[in-house]
């Protein structure tokens, strides 16, 4: 009896915030239901929704720091002067594959259309100005954006064209005519410049790694904010709970067409679950069948063993000496690149990420009543794979970049509780997704990059590192290792 009550006890622990986060989203939906018949003031709207809001105010505060230093200290890893080749193909194999899984998302946006036909934005107490800015403007913008002027406004301002009327007054055939003309000005806004920062901390980051050991005060200090946020992420995670119930009250007493809105929540599940499983049924064993000319079938077998180490605690770095051990004992990856590699991807390589990023700030876009167009559709899938890059691999990490993507183009994040009804679903599917994609992206890589790796001083340089552990001894554990929701490693190979 003692023996089975200390394995509930133990089993409970593990997922504990998995226990509690569906807790909150019953106690939510239950609060919803419920209190829709009182039809509560809007001063009982907002105490209502108090808890949900300080919930996502402590999430976009770590926005900031986050992008900065998880790219200054993700590309500062990837040294361009030692490893040449290996680290620019690396580099180009994660920015094209989160840039796919923006494309994926488009597609299922536009084909399953999870928002059409609900309008949120009539039953909110917000507001959004309506800004008439021409297609080519906009990208023009855009263009600007990723080279900022000035890094330190970057964090709160954005360049955005604005349109003013100039009226003068003419005299025509004896009668003074007024005249209305609208003028271009390139002005700032209020928001963060998500483009620019990580362009800029690309640059510190790849200027850093060729600088090396001049370079290492600098790396660790953003490499110990790194550690920090994602200590204080960890506990912050722990009040999703009530977050979680606080945000789907609100929305569900505010909306007004409450079957819409259910229905509009499944094809948004719909569509991500089409999409992750395209990515990893479809895409995955065909990039490796083209690469390899071997059978896939096999590559998703070895793959099933980091999936499934990844898929409990929803972090792709828990998975990382899985994948190390899967690349070297399955499919006979030279070391070299899969120590180089794999953390690097860890800690950047989102597609599955982007996928729910992208569909995700298209989904909240729509049921705001945006009209998306062309432009405004391309814009958010850059957005969000920028974003994506910046994702910390830590449960519900994702949801900090859709917080990004939908304040830089001025939507309100109240309904991010919606997603969070579901997102420890989501949120797993996902992180599968990312640690396939890596798997994947070792073996192309060593096609691509093997050939260069075998002068004589680089086999010598590899020979000194065999001294060291095959998987890593640097790997530390920051969170208990009881707590698998609350885990998270950080490699640095």
């Amino acid at each position: 009896m003692s023996d089975h009550r200390s394995k509930c006890f133990g089993f409970l622990s593990r997922n504990a915030l998995i226990i509690s986060v569906l807790i909150g989203v019953v106690v939510g939906f239950a609060f919803g239901f419920g209190l829709r018949s009182v039809e509560p003031s809007s001063d009982a709207l907002t105490w209502i929704g108090l808890p949900g809001e300080i919930f996502m105010r402590l999430l976009k505060m770590l926005i900031l720091p986050l992008i900065v230093a998880s790219i200054i200290t993700g590309t500062a890893s990837m040294n361009a002067r030692t490893n040449g080749r290996l680290g620019a193909v690396s580099f180009c194999y994660i920015l094209v594959t989160v840039a796919i899984g923006a494309v994926i998302a488009i597609i299922l946006f536009l084909v399953f259309q999870p928002g059409k036909d609900v309008d949120l934005s009539a039953s909110t107490n917000s507001f959004t100005v309506k800004r008439n800015i021409e297609t080519t403007d906009m990208f023009a913008d855009m263009i600007r954006n990723f080279f900022p002027d000035n890094v330190v406004t970057a964090c709160f301002q954005k360049t955005q064209t604005k349109y003013l009327q100039v009226s003068r007054t003419v005299a025509l055939n004896g009668t003074n005519i007024t005249i209305t003309e609208v003028q271009k000005v390139l002005s700032s806004t209020s928001g963060l410049n998500i483009l620019g920062l990580i362009v800029a901390c690309l640059m510190f980051g790849v200027t850093a790694s060729n600088l090396e050991d001049r370079a290492e005060p600098f790396i660790t200090f953003f490499d110990t904010i790194a550690v920090i946020l994602i200590r204080l992420l960890n506990w912050i995670i722990w009040l999703t709970p009530v977050g979680v119930a606080s945000l789907i009250t609100t929305a569900l007493l505010k909306v007004s067409d409450i079957e819409s809105v259910f229905t509009s929540m499944g094809m948004f599940v719909l569509a991500h679950s089409v999409g992750i499983a395209f990515h990893q049924l479809v895409l995955i064993p065909l990039a490796y069948f083209i690469t390899t000319r071997k059978n896939p079938l096999h590559f998703m077998g070895y793959c099933l063993r980091p999936c499934l180490s990844v898929f409990g605690p929803a972090s792709v770095a828990v998975g990382l000496p899985d994948m190390l051990k899967t690349l070297d004992e399955n499919l006979h990856v030279d070391r070299r690149i899969s120590n180089f590699f794999v953390p690097v991807a860890v800690s950047i390589e989102k597609c599955g990420s982007c996928i729910f990023i992208c569909l995700s700030a298209l989904f909240l876009a729509q049921l705001e009543g945006m009209n998306m167009n062309a432009s405004r559709v391309v814009i958010i899938g850059l957005l969000s794979t920028a974003g994506a890059l910046a994702v910390p691999p830590v449960p519900s990490s994702s949801i900090v970049s859709v917080l990004v993507v939908l304040s830089s183009i001025d939507i309100q994040v109240h309904n991010v509780g919606l997603l969070m009804a579901l997102e420890w679903y989501n949120d797993r599917i996902r992180t599968t997704s990312n640690a396939t994609t890596t798997v994947l992206g070792a073996v192309m890589v060593e096609r691509l990059c093997k050939t260069s790796l075998n002068s004589e001083q680089e086999l010598d340089s590899y020979k000194k590192t065999q001294e060291r552990p095959p998987y890593d001894s640097e790997i530390r554990v920051l969170m208990n290792k009881d707590n698998f929701e609350g885990l998270y490693v950080y490699a640095n190979v």
